[in-house]
């Protein structure tokens, strides 16, 4: 409770109409919301390419962990607090340990491209003319086949089962794959990039009515992919001795070599520079809840780094004498200065001037002889947000005498 109070009590003290976010917002830089961007563009960029993966649990896991510590913090649980900040680092060793696989996948398929930007690595003109060539002597052997081509859409969360390859796209690989005599000829392979990363995947299978009766699961989950993706997906009919081409819902006869390739190769098109042009749009304004949840995510996070995080130094602070009655003087020595502790964000310290730093003692209601006046944190014009932890002397002595003119000006 007291990290929340500390946060909303960030504003000028006194009675200023000055409201508590308007004082916070004066530690705001041009620095912090270049600062907010660049990481909600990369913690949602981060969400987009975890969310279906399952390292996606393991990130849970770990962010579950410091959010229940600020929580034992708030509703001070200290045993909570001595577990969480004296066995972190073992925390972090047994998790990084029961998900290693899942580590070990995630760094070993991560690409920049694909993290920031959400696209695949194209598909080289080598590993095309493999994948061609390939395609038309599985036809000649007689040898049946399916191979989706991934493109921009992650496809882990519309196949099943599937065996992990992630080996260099190599035409006699492709071939041996589908050999009936191979334990992993059975399914689809999927190829991103110029890596075969399954074998034995299985599609979701097209709905529609309109298909041919004689069109088999083969066909219709070749379909089925490019129905719900923007993959690409090449079947070889080993009863009818064809190569057929499946994209965007849609399904072609291929006869020649040049032409599956020609089908393959992204070429420019008007009708592709008009969904170019599409897409920005769609980018711009697609997951508007999820991007707004992570902006406020990043603020909150800005929020309790400057408002939160907390620090302590020392100042020796010059005191001021006001209201002194006309008829009294401070006579012999009086005290000039007090040292003072203050805590708060370490942005809040660094903004101070100690050049301002005053201690106010008021004199209205001293009396002729020794006075023992008591030191507050109220008498100490401290900015907002910054408490005075400790103070000495916390009681000062002064010696008033009365003038015989009471006239003159102190």
């Amino acid at each position: 409770m007291t990290i929340l109070v500390s946060i909303l009590k960030i504003g000028r003290r006194d009675g200023s109409k000055e409201s508590s976010m308007e004082g916070f917002m004066n530690l705001f830089r041009w620095q912090d919301g270049l600062d907010i961007l660049i990481l909600a563009f990369v913690f949602y960029h981060l969400y987009l390419w975890l969310r279906k993966k399952k390292a996606l649990r393991m990130i849970l896991a770990i962010l579950a962990l410091p959010f229940y510590y600020f929580v034992a913090q708030w509703i001070d649980l200290p045993l909570s607090v001595w577990g969480l900040e004296n066995l972190w680092a073992v925390i972090l060793l047994v998790l990084v340990v029961i998900f290693q696989q899942e580590i070990r996948q995630v760094l070993g398929s991560i690409t920049l491209p694909t993290f920031l930007f959400g696209k695949p690595e194209r598909h080289s003109s080598e590993a095309l003319d493999g994948i061609v060539e390939a395609s038309f002597k599985m036809v000649e052997k007689a040898v049946g086949g399916l191979i989706v081509l991934q493109r921009e859409d992650e496809l882990d969360e519309f196949i099943h089962g599937g065996t992990r390859l992630d080996a260099e796209m190599n035409e006699d690989l492709l071939i041996s794959i589908f050999n009936s005599q191979s334990p992993l000829h059975d399914g689809a392979v999927i190829i991103r990039g110029d890596r075969i990363r399954y074998a034995t995947a299985l599609l979701p299978v097209s709905q529609s009515s309109s298909l041919p009766k004689e069109w088999g699961t083969r066909h219709r989950a070749a379909l089925g992919i490019t129905e719900i993706s923007d993959a690409d997906c090449i079947i070889i009919s080993e009863e009818r001795k064809k190569v057929l081409f499946a994209s965007k819902g849609k399904i072609e006869k291929i006869e020649r070599k040049e032409d599956l390739k020609r089908s393959l190769t992204d070429l420019p098109s008007p009708s592709r520079e008009k969904e170019g042009q599409k897409r920005w749009s769609k980018v711009i304004f697609r997951d508007i809840p999820q991007k707004a949840f992570v902006f406020f995510l990043v603020c909150f996070l800005w929020i309790f780094v400057i408002g939160v995080r907390q620090s302590q130094v020392s100042f020796k602070m010059p005191i001021e004498y006001y209201s002194i009655p006309q008829n009294l003087t401070i006579t012999g020595e009086w005290p000039k200065e007090i040292n003072v502790r203050l805590r708060g964000s370490q942005r809040l310290l660094s903004s101070i001037d100690p050049g301002r730093l005053r201690a106010h003692v008021d004199l209205a209601r001293a009396h002729p002889g020794i006075n023992q006046i008591s030191l507050s944190e109220a008498d100490m014009n401290t900015p907002s947000g910054i408490s005075a932890t400790y103070f000495s002397p916390q009681k000062i002595t002064l010696q008033l005498s009365e003038i015989a003119n009471p006239n003159r000006k102190q």
